[in-house]
């Protein structure tokens, strides 16, 4: 028998994190600071697909198991601080055995007051997507004052923003890929070198993406295949194009206007290009082009190499966008 499939796309146990190492050695060390009462700021950036929201909520369990008193938000698109004060204080009043107030906090500095209990070794507060913030420069402006309170927050970002600490989150390694594999298909089940280095070189190691492959081509396996080989996923690469247009890249796609849309296809039609070239491709000044790059960076669908050098983010990415000009 095949078996469940192995590849979980959004992992559910924040335990059962794979790769990061160093990611999580940096974090660890913040969080014997904040829970000896050194409070700190720390911003995870990456593009989507990056494993922002995995590491995080894998930082906040670790936070709790040190003791930390460790609310866990996701801000949506367009949130002010309101909405976000009223989060944290819910989810800070689920955890059992805390006495607050009844109801929510008008301010974000009354929140803080609340968010503190003498049952634990400090509070890390964990704010995910704090970019898709309204006002978002405002509102990171008040909830850096969190440390003049003794409490540290984490959060993570597409775009890249001015902080006290920042961590850049890059695609897997191969030996970290290798290592979701083999953990994932075990003994029975191999994937072959030609169809790991596909996979690698199409996703360029966004973790998201490769597990997502990977789980699609699982569940198009016959009984008792012992190998993932090229021929497969060459083979159920339409499908998987088709699943991921429906489920992640349409979407982005649809809500990048037409003039970044044009500077993503010229992008996407290379291996790297500067941004030079692509206002000559496109006929266009140097100066709107450069904006408009800049716009797509925030955005994480486009990754920044050198100054003025860019590419897509994966490679795949930039087949659908092609396919859809």
């Amino acid at each position: 028998m095949k078996g469940p499939n192995p590849f979980q796309i959004y992992e559910i146990d924040p335990e059962k994190i794979i790769g990061r190492k160093d990611e999580v050695r940096v974090f660890n060390s913040f969080v014997n600071g904040a829970v000896s009462g050194q409070p700190g700021i720390l911003l995870l950036i990456g593009g989507p697909g990056i494993g922002k929201t995995t590491l995080i909520r894998h930082f906040s369990h670790i936070a709790r198991r040190e003791g930390a008193l460790a609310p866990y938000v996701k801000v949506e698109k367009g949130e002010g601080l309101e909405a976000l004060i009223d989060k944290i204080f819910q989810e800070t009043k689920a955890i059992p055995n805390l006495e607050l107030r009844r109801t929510a906090p008008e301010s974000f500095e009354e929140l803080l007051k609340t968010a503190k209990s003498k049952k634990h070794f400090g509070t890390i507060l964990f704010i995910d997507d704090i970019d898709r913030m309204k006002k978002v420069k405002e509102a990171l402006s008040v909830i850096e004052k969190a440390t003049e309170q003794g409490i540290s927050i984490v959060m993570t970002s597409t775009k890249e923003m001015k902080t006290e600490r920042t961590m850049v989150l890059k695609p897997f390694e191969a030996h970290e890929t290798r290592e979701l594999v083999e953990k994932a298909l075990g003994k029975d089940l191999k994937m072959g070198e030609e169809c790991f280095n596909s996979i690698m070189n199409d996703s360029e190691g966004n973790p998201k993406l490769f597990k997502t492959v990977c789980h699609h081509i699982y569940d198009r396996l016959r009984e008792n295949e012992k190998i993932i080989s090229k021929g497969h996923y060459l083979a159920y690469l339409p499908h998987i194009m088709n699943m991921l247009g429906r489920e992640w890249f349409g979407k982005m796609y649809q809500e990048t206007p037409t003039a970044e849309r044009e500077i993503l296809l010229s992008i996407s039609r290379k291996d790297t290009t500067h941004v030079s070239d692509v206002a000559k491709e496109l006929d266009k000044s140097l100066g709107p082009i450069t904006a408009l790059v800049k716009r797509l960076l925030d955005r994480g669908q486009i990754v920044k190499l050198d100054r003025g050098k860019y590419k897509i983010f994966a490679k795949l990415y930039g087949k659908y966008v092609i396919s859809r000009s």
